[in-house]
Order: C-alpha cells, then structure tokens, then sequence
C-alpha cells in the first residue's frame, strides 16, 4: 500500500510539472493512476482505443493499457536519459523507440537535427508517428547481423524482448538490419546521440554497429543483466568510449558514455 501511495504522489508531481493548465494537469494526474485504479478494481483498460494528453513537452499519444502512460514519468519528467539539447554535429539514432516519447523529448530539445526512430512492432510505430511526426521510421528490430529473429511480444503489443518476463508472450519473427547497413544505406555522417532501449539485444545491436561507432558522439543505453552491463561497458570502453556515468539495480542498468576527445 505504501508503495501505491509513493507512486501516486510521484504521479502527481508530474502532472503538475508537464501540465500546462489546470485541465492538462488534472488529465495527466488521471491518466497516469489508472493502473493503480484499475487494481482495486475502479477501472478498466481499453487496449485498441488512443487518447492524447497535453504537456510543455508537446502532445503526446498512449493506448488506454497498463503499459504505455507509465513511461510518461522516467522519460519525460524525470528525463532519464538527460539528453537535451546536443552540441556535438550530427543526427540521433533512437533503437527501441518504443511509441516513441524519447524521440519526442529528443525531437522538443532538437527540432532542427534529423532523428531516426527503431522499432519493430507496427502497433508501435503507429504511435511514433504521432508522438514524433519528424522521425524517419525504421520498422525493424536491430542486431549484430541483417536477417530475422524472433522475439517474445505480449499480448498486447507493446513490447518485443528476447529476455524472460513475467507475462505470457507469443513468439513472433522480425525482420532484423544492422546500424552499419542502415548508416551505409543512409549516407548517415556523424552521430550525436545513439541511444539504445532493446530488451537485451544492447550487445548484439552494438556489434553490428562498428562502423557507426566510429563516427558516434555520445552513446546511452539501457542493459540487462549484471554479466551484460559488464560486457557492453568493456565493449565501449575498447572501442574509443569513456564511461561518463553507470548505474545498476536488480537486473537492468543505464550507462552513460562519449567519444574519447
């Protein structure tokens, strides 16, 4: 119960942060406890209906689900990622846009510089399109070799892993590019920002992304698992990436790194 109550006075706060009037922030407070609602039995979800909500952030679009609003809070309130504004030339690389509110975010702080959106489930991208109209799209998972592969998605279609989760999943096969194809296929230059949000794939996504590396400013990924956190950070630190900043709990971490000058 005490985490219930920790969790809708954090909702709170964002809505007062990301509302822009008193009905935006009353709308945002609302939407982001359904789950809590739902739990106790005072609400009900509607997986195939779309509602929208206002923030100083721009618009964005969610599936009346447990799952998307809940992002709402670490992306864009919390701005996890903390990428805003970017110094160094170049275009963002965004593998694992989810719906995309990080491109979003990105797109709100850099609305001049090209973003290219990965992602491999349709349902999601519908909602890219909406949450950043001025992503190019790549409907594709991303890994060390171009092919397929199949994923574990859940019912609901919200997400793609290739790591166990603790709800039913169907298996589903994706068509998989590289970073080094795309980037070639592209004439892509300089990247100033790669970051990488994959359920598990960051290692394999990272080896098929050499290349690009090379001409790569500034990475941040999410990893899973201690042994893969530990190989991603080696694989940066050998490929000319200073770790800026690292953090690790339970079974994910977040790492921080840039080009050595």
């Amino acid at each position: 119960m005490l985490e219930k109550i920790k969790r809708v006075a954090d909702y709170a706060r964002c809505a007062a942060a990301l509302g822009i009037t008193a009905p935006d922030k009353w709308d945002l407070f609302w939407r982001q406890t359904k789950n809590v609602r739902a739990q106790f039995g005072l609400a009900k979800y509607h997986p195939d209906a779309l509602y929208q909500v206002r923030t100083r952030y721009g618009t964005f679009h969610f599936r009346d689900n447990f799952g998307d609003i809940t992002n709402l809070f670490k992306l864009i309130y919390q701005g996890e990622y903390r990428f805003r504004t970017l110094g160094e030339e170049g275009v963002i690389l965004d593998v694992g846009a989810n719906i995309g509110l990080t491109a979003g975010w990105f797109a709100h702080h850099n609305p001049d510089r090209p973003i290219y959106c990965f992602e491999p489930l349709a349902d999601n991208v519908k909602l890219i399109r909406l949450n950043c109209p001025s992503a190019t799209i790549q409907q594709a998972a991303v890994g060390a070799k171009p092919g397929r592969m199949t994923l574990k998605v859940d019912p609901d279609n919200i997400m793609a892993s290739s790591i166990p989760n603790p709800w039913v999943t169907h298996e589903v096969s994706f068509a998989v590019t590289t970073l080094d194809r795309f980037a070639a296929e592209h004439s892509l230059g300089w990247i100033a920002l790669l970051k990488i949000a994959a359920e598990g794939m960051e290692d394999e996504i990272l080896n098929g992304a050499r290349d690009t590396l090379r001409r790569t400013h500034n990475v941040v990924l999410e990893t899973h698992g201690r042994q893969k956190h530990e190989a991603v950070s080696g694989f940066l630190q050998s490929n000319d990436f200073q770790i800026d900043s690292e953090s690790f709990s339970d079974t994910t971490g977040l790492l921080f790194a840039s080009r050595r000058r």
